[in-house]
């Protein structure tokens, strides 16, 4: 029997709309556009604009022409506190790193993955935003099936009341079987009450978190196609992407504490006394480093370790999601198998608490016997009602770690 179907039987509807008058007409709600508003508002999306930031960054480095900052020396040199013969010299050059072979092209690299993470970024936030959306629609639909229960129990308590009164008055009951009724009817007011507090609680903290007062019109969902856990969940394709941008680390790393070789172009201005002419001059050089891959190790052997760490991250996320849909499905294959059982239960209850009525309308059982089968009866139903809505979340819940967002 589908969801629906239930609420309408077991009048959830009602319940869920009478808690919702206030709401206005707005376009349909459905668990996207639920996920659409509790994803804009992820407080985790603060950190998309320093991602963008960091690729940009990235992008622009590998932009340049020079590997680093150019650099300007100018230096004068004079005899005043020495021969005091008019010595005059001045130099001034401009410093130009040169770009390592290879290393452009692995900064645009790195610029590429880092923008290529933030989709995969957005992906698993919106897949902790479909899982809030799931947990707070079932919670409210749980409470509301407490207070559907909790309104039968109040309901068939205030008829019996109203029937014992009658017999009483006629005299066929004793007024102790009127007390017994009276004191059974305001205890299920109490329950009543304590219900509908939980209710609007549930109902709060939905309307705090996807801004709505009702729920959609269709929430319940379809188990997924495959129960296998592949690269393209959310969780798993994300730290896929992280461990590509670290390789391009690795690659990087490289040029980390290095040299880079340097092309300096100068002027030089200088004379040897007083009466000499200046003479004026233009000098060219390169500088590199020597030997200098020993100072290039540490880097690289702390993003080497930073990959292993994430590729162990991902086998063990792998391996976590797959424990987790096993033991879902079964729960679900469970819940399906006390399903059927409690079905059973609750025709037979029910029959019984049939049987009941007419004997205890006919004086054959006292009212404690009476109220014990109804008992039993309502709580059956409650169970089945309770049941159906336990399996539609625990199908939300395998589509959750399965990685299928909303």
């Amino acid at each position: 029997m589908k969801l629906r179907m239930l609420c309408l039987l077991f009048g959830l509807s009602s319940i869920l709309v009478s808690y919702s008058v206030n709401a206005e007409e707005t376009d349909p709600i459905t668990l996207k556009t639920l996920t659409d508003y509790v994803y804009s508002q992820h407080p985790a999306r603060q950190a998309e604009s320093s991602m963008d930031a960091l690729a940009k960054s990235r992008s622009d480095l590998a932009g340049k022409l020079f590997a680093e900052p150019l650099s300007l020396s100018v230096n004068h040199f004079n005899d005043v506190i020495g021969s005091g013969e008019g010595l005059q010299e001045w130099e001034s050059s401009v410093e130009m790193p040169i770009w390592l072979p290879g290393e452009k092209r692995h900064q645009q690299n790195l610029s590429r993955h880092l923008a290529a993470e933030l989709p995969y970024y957005q992906q698993r936030i919106r897949l902790d935003a479909s899982a809030q959306v799931r947990r707070h629609v079932w919670l409210v639909m749980l409470s509301a099936a407490k207070v559907r229960h909790a309104e039968t129990l109040r309901d068939n308590a205030r008829n019996l009341l109203n029937n014992v009164e009658n017999r009483v008055e006629g005299g066929d009951l004793a007024s102790s079987e009127a007390l017994l009724a009276k004191s059974h009817h305001l205890e299920m007011q109490s329950q009543l009450a304590s219900a509908k507090m939980d209710l609007q609680q549930s109902l709060n903290q939905y309307q705090y978190l996807t801004g709505q007062q009702v729920l959609p019109d269709v929430i319940e969902e379809n188990l997924p196609l495959s129960t296998e856990i592949d690269k393209a969940h959310p969780l798993l394709a994300e730290l896929e992407q992280q461990i590509a941008r670290q390789r391009s680390e690795i690659a990087n790393a490289r040029y980390d504490n290095v040299q880079h070789p340097s092309l300096s172009v100068g002027v030089k201005r200088e004379r040897d006394e007083h009466a000499d002419p200046y003479n004026n001059s233009v000098g060219v050089g390169i500088s590199f480093a020597l030997n200098d891959e020993q100072y290039q190790q540490p880097a690289i052997a702390q993003a080497s370790r930073q990959l292993a760490d994430l590729q162990i991250a991902q086998q063990q996320q792998k391996r976590q999601l797959e424990a987790d849909l096993l033991a879902a499905m079964d729960t679900l294959k469970t819940l399906q198998q006390r399903q059927t059982l409690l079905k059973e239960q609750y025709a037979v209850s029910q029959q019984y608490v049939d049987m009941q009525q007419r004997s205890f309308d006919m004086g054959g059982v006292d009212l404690t016997s009476f109220l014990r089968s109804q008992e039993i009866a309502d709580k059956h139903r409650h169970q089945l009602l309770q049941l159906e809505i336990e399996i539609q979340q625990q199908i939300a819940q395998i589509n959750q770690i399965a990685g299928r967002t909303l």
